[in-house]
């Protein structure tokens, strides 16, 4: 791990590297307080540091309040120890409150120091622990647990994104509505389990069919809602087109049984003005005034006049 000293005595200087060395530790060092500060606002600056209190140019308190203001917002936290021969209450309390973490009054020992770098090594160490599972906690929030596509929720707040950005970029943007054809029927003929089956393969012949630059969601049930960046009337056809070969191109096996599964879509080119839920509302009522012209179909979003 890396460690920041900033001491200005030579000597103290010296001796804080050579044991830091012999602890294992990486070592920077910086000879007055801007320099100080510099190194600690890197992107990958050290993620902990040894402040002296006096120093040239900015003092240790100094470094340490704009350190501590130039990570709000930032997916990082460094742990200061503040080295000082100042060992009043009032003082310690002083550096606690400009952000230092821990508190060493100079002449130090050695074991003392020692331990106490391993202590914020620890803390370092359980934060970055705690900030990837925090990661995995949000990305599964946006996550449907059956399919593993983008949820109801997810999918509709990148709608908007990119109504944002086709908006702003005037690119056409269409969204399309897929439909697994009767789903029930099949789940109540083959069995519990077997719609889940149905809709995780479906999924991931949904995603080959797609471009990079294409994303869907479970809207709910059997429906899925694919958002076409870039995509025309006729490009967005043709990727429904392409989706429909992806569905019924191979049978589902379940079990001893393999039978053909099918998808029908309702396709929709944003207007440009259109909220979320209408647009959304449209592809599905679309879908359902067509019901009776049977499985295996693209339909479009025609608005009135």
């Amino acid at each position: 791990m890396n460690v920041l000293i900033a001491e200005d005595d030579p000597i103290n200087n010296r001796l804080l590297r050579t044991l830091l060395f012999r602890w294992g530790f990486d070592v920077v060092t910086a000879d007055d307080g801007a320099q100080a500060c510099k190194i600690l606002q890197e992107e990958d600056g050290p993620q902990m540091a040894i402040l002296d209190w006096m120093m040239p140019e900015v003092d240790g308190l100094e470094v340490c309040r704009r350190l501590r203001e130039s990570e709000k917002g930032r997916d990082r936290y460094t742990y200061v120890i503040m080295l000082t021969g100042r060992s009043d209450k009032e003082d310690i309390i002083t550096g606690i409150d400009a952000g230092a973490d821990d508190y060493i009054v100079k002449p130090f020992d050695n074991k003392e120091l020692h331990a106490r770098l391993h202590t914020g090594q620890r803390i370092i160490e359980l934060q970055s622990a705690l900030r990837a599972a925090n990661k995995k906690c949000l990305l599964l929030l946006r996550l449907d647990p059956l399919t593993g596509v983008l949820s109801r929720n997810a999918i509709l707040d990148d709608l908007d994104l990119a109504m944002y950005r086709s908006k702003r970029e005037k690119e056409p943007l269409s969204i399309a509505l897929v439909d697994v054809d009767n789903l029930k029927e099949k789940n109540e003929r083959y069995g519990r389990g077997a719609g889940d089956q149905i809709l995780q393969d479906c999924v991931r012949r949904i995603g080959s069919a797609l471009r990079r630059s294409d994303y869907f969601g479970r809207l709910g049930g059997d429906e899925f809602l694919v958002v076409l960046l870039g995509a025309d009337s006729d490009i967005g056809t043709t990727i429904c087109q392409r989706i429909q070969k992806a569905v019924c191109g191979k049978k589902i096996v379940l079990g001893d049984y393999a039978f053909p599964v099918t998808v029908s879509q309702s396709l929709a080119v944003w207007d440009g003005r259109a909220g979320i839920e209408d647009i959304v509302a449209s592809v599905q009522q679309t879908l359902a005034a067509t019901k009776g012209r049977g499985d295996n179909r693209v339909e479009k979003f025609c608005p009135g006049p």
